[in-house]
């Protein structure tokens, strides 16, 4: 990824940007030299860029190696996902009643971007078009101080900056997903609703870092 080199002090975000749009995944080493080819910068402005990243936590240093993309604590991640699975359920429930045709609609609307951009969209395109289908139904709910907690929730729980599916199969599986989430909802049974958001919630492949690690179910092999 060549860039053109902006001001030195603004190093750290084009890097800390390149690591949000997943051109580095969660525990990739950063060689100084590929980021200083990547970037154009010299060894000390990729230096202290790293050392920037370190100190937000974006990026950890390991002496004598060098620096990597954060990993996420396997704990945390799970124990985030359990609350966003009681915090969607809730949510999705209280939005059922508050969705007509013209709400459906726009739900639709939102699945169908979604799986435009699995089809041919940008990592950040999928993730984008994934957190709005979700917004779409949760800004029904009566308690939107819920709906907001749910994207603080979904922001703490990701074990990378934005979401991330390990493979297109596993995007594949959350378009899905979101089909069986929408039909659900268009044929007002709050029982498949329930069980839907929960199996998209613990299965999906943007979820965890890394495949054939499941955070909720341990499941042998990932989901998406």
């Amino acid at each position: 990824m060549k860039v053109r080199r902006e001001q030195k002090r603004l190093l750290a975000a084009e890097i800390g940007a390149a690591i949000l749009q997943g051109d580095y995944r969660p525990g990739e080493w950063l060689r100084q030299i590929d980021l200083e080819e990547a970037f154009a910068a010299k060894r000390f402005e990729v230096r202290g860029a790293l050392a920037q990243l370190a100190a937000s936590g974006m990026v950890a240093h390991v002496e004598n190696r060098g620096y990597r993309v954060a990993q996420p604590d396997m704990n945390v991640v799970r124990e985030m996902l359990a609350i966003r699975i009681l915090l969607e359920v809730e949510a999705a429930t209280q939005a059922l009643p508050n969705i007509g045709q013209t709400e459906l609609e726009r739900i639709k609307e939102a699945q169908r971007a979604f799986e435009e951009a699995v089809a041919r969209g940008s990592k950040a395109d999928q993730a984008n078009t994934n957190a709005t289908f979700h917004d779409e139904i949760y800004r029904h709910a009566s308690n939107q101080s819920l709906a907001r907690l749910i994207v603080e929730i979904r922001n703490r729980a990701r074990p990378g900056p934005i979401a991330l599916w390990p493979s297109y199969a596993d995007l594949q599986r959350s378009a899905a997903h979101h089909v069986e989430i929408v039909a659900a909802i268009e044929a007002r049974d709050v029982e498949a609703l329930v069980a839907a958001i929960r199996r998209h919630v613990a299965e999906s492949g943007a979820n965890y870092p890394a495949r054939n690690h499941s955070p909720i179910a341990g499941r042998s092999e990932a989901s998406g």
